[in-house]
Order: structure tokens, then sequence, then C-alpha cells
């Protein structure tokens, strides 16, 4: 790599609708920092975790990096068709409270010459040792030419299950300034719950205790993989070298179990550790330090769950009956296997499974939520297409986040798709009922294709009270804010 003058810092994390997503950048006289921006509703041991410094938060956690330097050349043209991560590989990058920014070692710099380009690839949460051995999250190595993959692997326990967030920034050079990171969801979030059919005799009850994810065997064919490598290339898993599951994932680490007393007062209780189920919803999952806990799995498919790369889940229940007769109660053990509906598990959409429980039968039905809407995912990742009814809408999200959390100030809509031509954004009708004077909201263009001085991307009809910035027709992948000022 050419000697150059370079700097780099690392910005604060962006955090949606609340006053944390202000972009923290120390710029030296000299030359502009790259400042990376991030947003990512990473989740660790399959329990959800927000922008915190402790526990299982990204702040806590950190990300990766791996850079690529290619001079003049886009990444993978030119003399660089077979790049190799020459400029950063696994680059940790922390949290520091103080003073209150994300930092790294060693510092790395921009280069000097305006057209020469740096391209980053991002995930979470950090892996310190992904060159090989049993870590569950590999990395392509140092050598490697051409586009970096990731090998990820399941844990063996499922409170361990990881969420992995990927995000990539090509050919960024030193007049961009700022590398915006979204990280997206590669992976599949289940939620189980079961309830009962209908209402059962006062003296019977059903109590879950046990569940199982059926692995691949000589008796069951399944589409619930192990290990899998995902590709950045092409933002897709690659099953080629991928492993099955080769025996049952038992669930145990994370059922919400508790010792039950059943029967008690007519002679011996029930008191087997297990879940007990009702018309009411169950949670499957415990909560872990009042945060729920989920499945985080390899999708089946690029499509999901298909007849041929089905998921079974096992569960064992027993039906309880109050009986003085027979020492306080009479049980009797059920195993079924469910089949999880297909079209289900795909990337980066979560779903609640309800596992509906006769005393013949188990039925199963799926309601899906994707995580950008999902409410513990905070709304910086609200999306939008480059035109005005799908940027109203998302501006409309951020209003009712503002209505819930009147302290939030700072605000984030992350568009992508392309442009052809030059755009115009009317935002006539724009939702601002719950925006108070000061409150911003930064609409990132950065993921969008096809910007330039032809293809321009310019907002008219800004609502009263309300400044756009810059106010002239965007020509590059950048940003727009907001901001209302009376």
């Amino acid at each position: 790599m050419k000697t150059k003058d370079l700097w780099m810092a690392i910005a604060a994390l962006a955090v949606t609708g609340c006053s944390q997503n202000e972009i923290t950048e120390i710029n030296p006289e000299t030359n502009p920092a790259v400042g990376f921006s991030v947003y990512t509703g990473t989740q660790t041991k399959g329990t959800v975790t927000n922008n915190e410094a402790t526990g299982t938060g990204i702040k806590a956690k950190g990300f990766g990096i791996l850079a690529y330097y290619t001079e003049t050349d886009n990444f993978g043209s030119g003399s660089h068709a077979n790049p190799t991560p020459n400029f950063m590989w696994n680059q940790k990058v922390e949290w520091k409270a103080s003073p209150d920014r994300w930092e790294y070692t060693p510092v790395k710099y921009w280069p000097n010459t305006p057209s020469e380009k740096l391209s980053f690839f991002a995930y979470a949460p950090y892996e310190a040792k992904p060159a090989g051995g049993t870590n569950y999250i590999k990395l392509s190595d140092q050598t490697t030419g051409g586009y970096p993959t990731i090998t990820f692997t399941l844990q063996d326990a499922a409170n361990n299950m990881t969420d992995l967030v990927v995000a990539d920034a090509k050919d960024k050079k030193k007049e961009d300034g700022s590398v915006s990171f979204a990280m997206s969801h590669v992976l599949s979030r289940a939620l189980f719950q079961a309830k009962l059919s209908s209402e059962i005799d006062a003296n019977t009850a059903i109590f879950i205790t046990s569940a199982k994810l059926l692995g691949n065997t000589s008796d069951v064919t399944t589409g619930f993989y192990k290990t899998a490598i995902y590709k950045y290339e092409t933002s897709t898993w690659d099953y080629t070298s991928a492993t099955k599951q080769s025996s049952d994932y038992d669930l145990e680490s994370i059922l919400n179990k508790s010792n039950a007393s059943w029967g008690a007062g007519s002679g011996s209780a029930y008191t087997t550790s297990s879940i007990q189920v009702t018309t009411t919803a169950a949670e499957l999952f415990k909560k872990e330090n009042s945060t729920q806990q989920y499945l985080f799995l390899i999708p089946p498919t690029a499509t999901g769950i298909t007849s041929t790369a089905s998921v079974k889940v096992e569960l064992t229940y027993d039906i309880v009956t109050k009986d003085a007769a027979v020492g306080g109660h009479s049980k009797t053990t059920s195993t079924t296997i469910v089949t999880l509906p297909e079209g289900g598990l795909k990337p980066n959409t979560a779903y609640k499974y309800i596992f509906t429980i006769g005393l013949d039968k188990v039925e199963v039905a799926a309601t899906v939520t994707d995580w950008s809407a999902d409410t513990e995912v905070t709304v910086s990742n609200t999306t939008a297409t480059p035109d005005a009814a799908s940027i109203k809408s998302a501006i409309s999200i951020l209003s009712a986040m503002k209505k819930t959390d009147p302290s939030c100030k700072n605000f984030t809509v992350y568009v992508t798709g392309s442009v052809t031509g030059a755009t115009t954004i009317d935002l006539t009708g724009m939702t601002t009922d719950n925006f108070a004077i000061g409150d911003c909201i930064d609409l990132d263009f950065g993921k969008v294709t096809g910007i330039s001085s032809s293809n321009t991307i310019t907002f008219n009809n800004v609502p009263s009270g309300w400044a756009a910035t810059p106010s002239t027709a965007l020509t590059k992948v950048g940003k727009i804010q907001l901001k209302k000022n009376s």
C-alpha cells in the first residue's frame, strides 16, 4: 500500500430515535475523519440487546471490520479484481464511555489522494479468534482474495445463540468523510408459544416438559443447519459446503420452566419442572434480565422453509389429573412432532410460532414480524425507498416513536434502492404532529445506487417550520437533514 497521510476515527453509535444517534467525530485540521456510524439491533446469547455498554449490548461486545485498499480501482475491478483485506482484518471497534466515543488501535488514515478508495465490511458481535477452531464466527483469512465470507456455526447451547448482523461500504474516498453502516440481520429469529385448543376439566392440566428441534437423521430429513457460509458478495447464504444439525437440538437451556405444584391437598402433588399450558398462550422461552430469549437459525433456504427443507419441533408434555384414589394425581406423557409451516424462517424476519395443544393433536400457526417493525428493535433502522410515499411513511413511524418517548430528538431513516433519473420527493402531507422544535430527521441515502450529477435527489414542499439541509439537490450518496425550527 502506498505511504499516505491518513487519519481515521470511529464515531458514536447511531441509535434510533434518541439523542444518542448524533455522530461524534474528531476531525484534525489536515484530513477529514472516516467516521463509522452504526445502527444494529444485534442480539447475542439469544436475547434482545440494545446499544448499551452492559450485558450483551453492542457497546459491550464491539464489532469487527475488514477493510481493503484498492488505490483508484473500485472493489473487485482493474488491478484489484481479487483484493485481500490489506488495510484491516478483524479490526475490533470498542466503545469507550470516556471520552464517549468508538475507538480502535492501531489508528489508520485516509489516503491523501482524493481518487483512492477503501472498502469496508463489518460484522457483529465481535469474535476475538475468528481464524479457526470451533468459533461460531469464522472469517475468510487475510490471504483470501475477493469478497470476504463468514462461516457461521450454531452454538451447542440454545441460550448461547447469536444474532449475526453484517454491513458493507465499498469504494469510499476521503471526500465521503463518514462511512455509514446499517447492519442487517442475516439469520431468522423464532419465538415459541403454546396454548390449549379449548378449556379442559378443572381437575386436568397439561405441562410441557421438553422441546427440541429435530436433527437430520436416517428417520428425519431436515432443513435445520449447523453451519453455513454467508457471502458478502451476494448477501446470501451458500449451502454448498453447509452441514445440517445431525442430532436433536435440545431447547432446555431457554425453556421457561418452573417447578409445578398440581394435586396438592389430595395426596402427592405433580411437581415436575415444566411449563403449564392454558387457553392463554404461554411463552416457552424464558426471559433473561427481563429480556426475551429467542432462537436465531440459519435460514433453511433463501426463501425459508420448503417441503424439502422442513424444520420439525418435538414437544413432550404431561397430561395430569387430580385423583386422590391413585395417590393425588394420575399422569400420561405424550410426545408429538410438529412441522413448521412452509415459507417461514426467511432471513432477516422474526416469527412467533404458537403451538395449539389438544388432547389428540398439536396444531401450529405462525405470525411473521419483519425485524425492522419489531417493537424491541429501535426505530433507527426504519427504512424507505427513494420515493415520497415510502419516505413519508417512515417519518410517520418516527412521529409515533416521538409520541411514545418525547425526550427523543434525533431520528434516522435509512433509504435503500436505486434511482435512474432526477428524482423529486414531495413531502406534502408529511406527518409532523409529535415533533418538537429542535428535532432532526436524517434521511440517509448512503445505500442508494445511481445518484449522480444527473440523477439527483431533490425535496420540495417541506412542511412549514421545517428546513432541509442541504437545501440544494443531492448529487452523490449522502444525507439530507430535516430540522424543525418553529
